[in-house]
């Protein structure tokens, strides 16, 4: 049988399982309706405080890290839950990994996006700080900026912006909107560096002309970054008028008055001689103030806030910041999308709810909120079978990590020092894996929150941002570039310099293949890829499939190859429930 022939057929099959069956979506979890009483709380049943088996160390490693390992299931089963966060919080524990000095490092003539990617891709794959950087990671697709129109002096810049994202992954929201915000990188992307207070005059031609400030980060900071389109009660459900229509938490006036508070902001250590001067190469600093380019007029802004401080632009952004971190809409608005990117795509409202309160308790303690949001009853409790709307496709980028941590990877840089991933289409994976690291096509990044499967007969169906990555043709694609990066790396000899890819160790499963303990080659699969989530139907058939090549005299490499290729293409691996 061929490597690939099947992998339509199977990704298919994912699709199927992913919606719920053959023919549309399966049922979400039963919404209320706009403006209807939330529901009084069942009571929130207990959950063991440890693992009490690898399987289930593993379902909470899928969701907290980058993939599970041997020796994190070993080390979570030890410790348990809260004190295993708590390690991952701490960084006297576990130190912040950084990924700008090494991309500083690199000759600019030698540079390329790809090895910015591929630095930060190992040490997200090998680095201790697992949660920090899963959280950095989801706060990259919230907070989006993308280096599609970088040049190769100026990947520092972003890079920064990445281990800016990971430095205030567990301090204060508060703290990281005003980080983002100032970020050369952020002014660049959504233009608002360098940006002017309204002035008027008449160019040569006799024409009056009118500069207006850039509205462009005004309008993403309250849409994308806070607080949403519409106002939500604390369980995300929209708050209704006494009409029964939602309520907009902006207007375009809205949106002018928060781009003149964001009038003055320039390249750092700019004057009002230099307020236009290109900042240099990589230059990362926090963006400053002159004043003189501050709109020192009131500006009105959401809910009626007035910014009056008149020239003091540094004053005008901190009042602004404060009354967006306090606007009710934020927690409820950044926590659904956290249970969304590290637990499920449709969380119940209790669930969310449960965690804003956390957020509104801790005053946006971002630390405290991924706590909340792992140790969750529907976090840490298995769905039923039939709770076709619970769980999450894996993101791509997290698939082959997966893989690649379930097998040690080990991997050499090359003698320059420089990250090639030589393997398949590995120059782009926004091609092959349809994403990539801080390369989104827009702010909006590879998917957004509010993406829904198609149900039957039109109805919206469950939200399922993920596969807005899939079409027939991404289906394939993702495959067979994790295919590539699987079945020729895993290997029993060590990597070498040369190695164009991270090599995966093979030896524990083949030990056991070469006993032809076909059972204990799917358990431990089933552990390390699977999180335990393998069904009884499909465990039997990964046996028997060794089993026949067995018969066939297939060599003990081929079935472990061969197992590892169906694992990673099955349902149990793709969707993490």
């Amino acid at each position: 049988m061929s490597r690939t022939a099947w992998a339509p057929l199977a990704l298919v099959a994912l699709m199927l399982s992913a919606c719920g069956g053959g023919g549309g979506g399966g049922d979400a979890a039963p919404t209320p309706a706009p403006g209807a009483p939330a529901p009084t709380p069942a009571p929130v049943p207990a959950f063991a405080p440890i693992p009490a088996s690898d399987g289930e160390a593993a379902r909470f490693l899928v969701q907290a890290t980058f993939g599970p390992t041997r020796a994190d299931i070993d080390r979570l089963r030890q410790i348990g839950y809260s004190a295993w966060i708590d390690e991952q919080l701490d960084p006297g524990r576990t130190p912040v990994t950084l990924v700008t000095p090494h991309i500083l490092s690199i000759p600019v003539a030698q540079l390329n996006y790809a090895e910015r990617r591929n630095y930060w891709l190992w040490q997200a794959t090998t680095k201790p700080d697992q949660l920090r950087m899963r959280m950095a990671f989801a706060l990259s697709e919230i907070f989006v900026v993308s280096d599609r129109d970088y040049n190769t002096a100026n990947f520092g810049r972003i890079s920064n912006y990445q281990d800016m994202l990971a430095q205030n992954a567990f301090g204060s929201y508060r703290q990281l909107v005003e980080r983002v915000t100032l970020h050369p990188a952020m002014g660049l992307y959504l233009s608002h560096i360098s940006n002017r207070k309204s002035t008027s005059y008449t160019n040569g031609q006799g024409v009056r002309v009118t500069i207006v400030p850039d509205e462009n980060y005004a309008r993403e900071l309250m849409q994308l970054f806070s607080i949403g389109l519409i106002e939500r009660n604390p369980d995300f459900s929209p708050k209704l008028d006494a009409q029964g229509r939602t309520i907009p938490t902006y207007d375009q006036e809205t949106v002018k008055g928060m781009a003149r508070v964001l009038t003055g902001w320039t390249w750092p250590g700019n004057t009002r001689e230099t307020f236009w001067r290109w900042g240099a190469d990589n230059e990362a600093r926090p963006m400053s103030c002159v004043p003189e380019f501050h709109d020192e007029q009131p500006k009105t802004i959401f809910n009626g806030v007035v910014i009056n401080e008149g020239s003091n632009c540094v004053a005008s952004l901190a009042k602004m910041l404060d009354a967006l971190s306090a606007h009710p809409n934020v927690a409820p608005f950044i926590s659904r999308q956290l249970i969304q990117r590290f637990v499920t795509s449709n969380p119940s409202p209790q669930y969310i709810g449960r965690v804003s309160k956390v957020w509104t308790d801790t005053g946006g303690d971002l630390g405290r909120v991924i706590k909340a949001v792992l140790l969750d009853v529907e976090a840490r409790i298995p769905p039923a079978a039939d709770n076709a709307g619970y769980g999450k496709a894996r993101e791509p980028l997290l698939q082959l990590t997966a893989l690649w941590r379930a097998f040690d990877a080990r991997y050499i840089p090359r003698a320059d020092g420089q990250y090639y991933f030589g393997f398949s289409n590995a120059w782009d994976f926004a091609t092959t894996l349809a994403q990539d690291s801080l390369r989104s096509p827009s702010v909006f990044n590879f998917f957004e929150p509010d993406y829904r499967l198609q149900g039957a007969n039109g109805v919206a169906g469950p939200y399922a941002p993920e596969l807005q990555l899939y079409n027939e043709a991404t289906f394939v694609s993702v495959f067979n570039q994790l295919d590539s990066a699987g079945w020729s790396q895993l290997q029993t000899a060590p990597p070498t310099a040369n190695t164009s890819a991270p090599v995966l160790d093979i030896r524990p499963l083949l030990a056991l293949a070469e006993q032809d303990n076909h059972g204990a080659m799917v358990d431990q699969v089933n552990t390390l890829l699977l999180a335990g989530a393998l069904t009884a139907d499909n465990r039997a058939t990964m046996v028997l499939m060794l089993d026949r090549l067995k018969t066939e005299r297939r060599p003990a490499d081929e079935r472990v190859r061969s197992l590892v290729q169906l694992a990673v293409a099955s349902p149990e691996f793709v969707i993490q429930r």
